[in-house]
C-alpha cells in the first residue's frame, strides 16, 4: 500500500487521497497543455470578471450540496429566491444544463483543478 503525507503531516493510504491524486494528475495535464477553462465555466468566469457577479459561487455552492438550494443559498448567505435567481441567470449565461450529469461533473472537475 502506497502511503502519502497529507498538509497536516499525517500519513495516509492511497485509498484515503486517491481522488485528490487523479485530480493532480489531470491538473499536471492540463498546465502541461497551457489548457485553460472552456465552456460554461468560462463564461460564468468572463462575466464574474466584467460584472462583479457571484455566479462560480453560486455553482460552486449549488454542486456542492447537491442541487439542495436551501443548503446552497444558506452557504453563500442569500435567500432561497435570490439563489433561485441566480442558479437562472448562470445557467442563461452560460448554457451549462444543470439536468446533464456529464455536464455538471465537466464543469466540477474545471472547478478544482482552474480553481475559484
Amino acid at each position: 500500500m502506497l502511503l502519502a503525507r497529507g498538509a497536516a503531516g499525517q500519513v495516509a493510504g492511497y485509498t484515503a487521497v486517491h481522488f485528490e491524486s487523479l485530480l493532480l494528475q489531470v491538473a499536471d495535464v492540463a498546465a502541461a497543455e497551457d489548457q485553460a477553462p472552456t465552456g460554461p465555466y468560462q463564461r460564468l468566469l468572463e462575466h464574474d470578471a466584467e460584472h462583479g457577479s457571484e455566479l462560480v459561487a453560486t455553482l460552486r455552492a449549488y454542486l456542492d450540496a447537491f442541487g439542495d438550494v436551501n443548503a446552497a443559498s444558506a452557504r453563500v448567505h442569500v435567500h432561497a429566491n435570490t439563489f433561485r435567481y441566480r442558479l437562472k441567470r448562470l445557467t442563461e449565461i452560460s448554457g451549462l444544463d444543470l439536468s446533464d450529469a456529464e455536464a455538471r461533473l465537466t464543469v466540477m472537475l474545471q472547478m478544482r483543478i482552474f480553481g475559484r
